[in-house]
């Protein structure tokens, strides 16, 4: 190969990078769309003739790979979080009136109004300016591993410009421009296929082929507005838009930035007014704090940031008559009141029940079957009751009163500490088996390999299991007659339940998915208790004295111990053999780390979940973000914002090698 070869490839490379910029943030072009696909042909045979040569940023990569057999796993860290919602000027002004609470500020604050765009959450991975994963939120922590579909989709740069140091994690939407979708929809009309039904979800099944050379047929879009850890020098989402735009990544351009509620206001009607004229699906509008510093300051929820909302639009409204009032049990043992409404039509779609939320929705709106009630599509999609009109006739039917039991399985039904819902506490509801094992099996709970949602949801399709002790029941010749599954994975299935069976204790409590117990609140009952035999029969007034467990959580604890149905499901798996060890449990005293709490930044040789696993078993509590509570802050390569306020606080931060020094001792 000669130098001319090597000169003619990067020379392609950087022409069919500079006019993507163009197209996709300048909304301009040089050349036409002939040309554009020249240039691309002649790359495409070069690297053909040349492999060497075809890196990972190469824009061939945007015509698709052959098929995945199925999505690997992506962990975020910190979670990618989904949105609360306001819907009033009212809620607004409550949500701004607690953020100058929480920052003891009398100043009005500055925001970020940005159309909130109806397509699909993912995070783009880049090191050193370059493109290497990309993924979908998925629940927050754990998503799908999306990269061969995201370095299809165009405005994704598959290397940034400037090539920046360090590792930055990209988040934003994946949405389809309406001229797009109807293009792409007149395209499968004339082929004989279904046209898809909207844009979103067009959008969701399109990132998530198998094969990447289907969704590189489909004209995705993408628009940045975040990241994971706020680059070294930028302070505001104004400054961030600023550096993403110099870097080649697209934001969206009708955001604004306003200073007070009433700006803020104005820039919802404004938003509002022109949605009908931007050209993708918007459902509200964003509303973030500007300042990086007061984002730190108020903080997060667990499935929320404190400092962002989603002002969503007004649904349209009808009105019906409720029939009767049932409860649902979800997936992850959620328990939700559902109104059976005589079938009306809202927004073009036949509405026939709706969601009543919760019992305090269902107290406050005071629904009962024969009343009249409003109902509207919340966020233009889920039905919901709005509120109820009283019965016709005056004589209105019972309140309705929610179930002390599952009405699935018996077992106990609780309401966590600080939620709205209502959970089943049965890991092995029928309702909910097929997630309960799936957390079973999760990296943090008993980390089975080969026990995923797929796996999962065959071995209780097909009646073989039932209970989560039923998986240790199975043999070769059950698991190797799944489809997909295969002598190998049988084997390699068996292996891992095999191994769970010397599981951490924190681990085994983890898994049971007992609401309000996750790794944090398991790792405290494991260190404050030597063995699962002393938790099971704890009182609920040693429970509260517990550090992290308050009285209803301790409360639900001690129900899940005594009830008949959930206890029989720990009895069932202690039968099997499990030996539970647990190092956490202090007997010592000689915690290297107890009582600190700490923080990753940047990258890190070892997986973060491993991490985290060696710092709280130092007897140290893991947080996600810096804060004046921070005593120690782990940086490794990449490290950013969370390192620069690390110093500002004056908090002392070590590299990998020491971090692993202080958990060895």
């Amino acid at each position: 190969m000669t130098d001319d070869v090597r000169m003619e490839v990067e020379e392609l490379k950087r022409l069919l990078r500079y006019h993507s910029r163009l197209y996709y943030l300048e909304d301009r072009t040089e050349i036409s769309d002939g040309e554009y696909d020249a240039l691309m042909r002649r790359l495409c045979e070069l690297e053909s003739v040349h492999p060497e040569l075809a890196s990972p940023d190469s824009p061939t990569h945007r015509i698709g790979a052959p098929p995945l057999g199925s999505f690997p796993p992506i962990t975020w860290e910190p979670p990618m979080l989904s949105l609360g919602n306001v819907f009033t000027p009212d809620e607004f002004r409550e949500f701004d009136l607690r953020l100058h609470k929480e920052l003891g500020s009398d100043d009005d604050l500055v925001y970020s109004a940005e159309p909130k765009l109806d397509g699909l959450a993912v995070g783009l991975v880049y090191e050193d300016g370059v493109l290497v994963r990309a993924g979908t939120r998925g629940d927050g922590v754990t998503g799908e591993d999306i990269t061969p579909n995201a370095r299809t989709i165009r405005s994704i740069p598959l290397r940034l410009d400037g090539s920046p140091d360090g590792v930055l994690t990209v988040r934003g939407e994946v949405f389809f421009r309406t001229d797009d979708f109807n293009r792409l929809n007149r395209r499968r009309v004339r082929v004989g296929e279904k046209p898809f039904v909207n844009p979103r979800n067009a959008a969701s099944g399109s990132l998530r082929q198998l094969d990447s050379r289907i969704t590189a047929r489909r004209p995705l879009s993408f628009i940045a507005y975040g990241c994971a850890e706020w680059p070294s020098g930028i302070s505001t989402q104004e400054e961030l838009f600023q550096y993403f735009n110099g870097l080649g990544l697209p934001v969206n351009e009708a955001s604004r930035f306003c200073t007070g509620v009433e700006q803020v206001e104005q820039a919802y009607r404004d938003i509002r007014s022109s949605r009908e004229g931007l050209p993708y699906e918007i459902d509200g509008v964003v509303i973030k704090l500007n300042v990086a510093e007061q984002r730190e300051r108020v903080g997060e929820l667990s499935r929320s940031p404190r400092w962002a909302t989603a002002w969503k639009f007004d649904a349209e409204e009808a009105v019906t008559r409720l029939i009767e009032i049932e409860v649902q049990v979800g997936r992850t043992g959620r328990i939700t009141p559902v109104a059976r409404l005589d079938p009306v039509l809202v927004g073009g779609v036949t509405i026939s029940s709706a969601t009543l939320h919760n019992e305090d929705e269902l107290i406050r709106k005071d629904a009962r079957p024969g009343d009249m009630v409003i109902v509207r599509r919340a966020g233009d999609v889920i039905p919901e009751v709005v509120k109820s009109l009283g019965s016709p006739g005056g004589d209105r039917g019972d309140a309705f009163v929610f179930p002390s039991t599952c009405p699935v399985c018996g077992g106990p039904v609780v309401r966590e500490e600080g939620e709205s819902a209502h959970r089943c506490m049965n890991p092995s509801c029928p309702a909910r088996i097929r997630e309960s094992l799936f957390h079973w099996g999760a990296r943090d709970s008993l980390d089975i390999e080969g026990l995923g949602s797929v796996i999962s949801t065959q071995l209780v399709d097909a009646g073989m299991v039932t209970d989560i002790s039923d998986l240790y029941r199975l043999n070769h010749s059950l698991l190797a007659g799944l489809p997909r599954m295969g002598e190998i994975s049988a084997s390699n299935l068996l292996s891992a339940l095999q191994h769970s069976r010397s599981a951490e204790l924190q681990r085994f409590l983890t898994g049971l998915g007992i609401p309000g117990v996750g790794r944090v609140v398991s790792g405290l009952l494991c260190a404050s208790f030597p063995d699962l035999d002393s938790i099971m029969n704890v009182t609920v007034d040693t429970l509260e004295e517990i550090d992290g467990i308050g009285p209803v959580l301790a409360s639900a604890l001690f129900s899940f111990w005594s009830e008949p149905v959930t206890r029989g499901v720990v009895d069932r798996l202690m039968d099997i053999g499990f030996e539970l060890p647990n190092p956490r449990y202090d007997r010592s005293g000689r915690h290297p780390m107890k009582g600190l709490t700490l923080v990753f930044t940047g990258a890190i040789t070892m997986p973060r979940s491993e991490a985290r696993r060696l710092a709280e078993e130092a007897g140290a509590k893991v947080t996600s973000s810096v804060s004046a509570r921070t005593d120690l802050v782990v940086a490794g390569p990449g490290a950013g914002s969370k390192m620069t306020k690390a110093r500002q606080l004056g908090i002392r931060i070590i590299n990998e090698n020491e971090f692993l020094e202080k958990v060895k001792k």
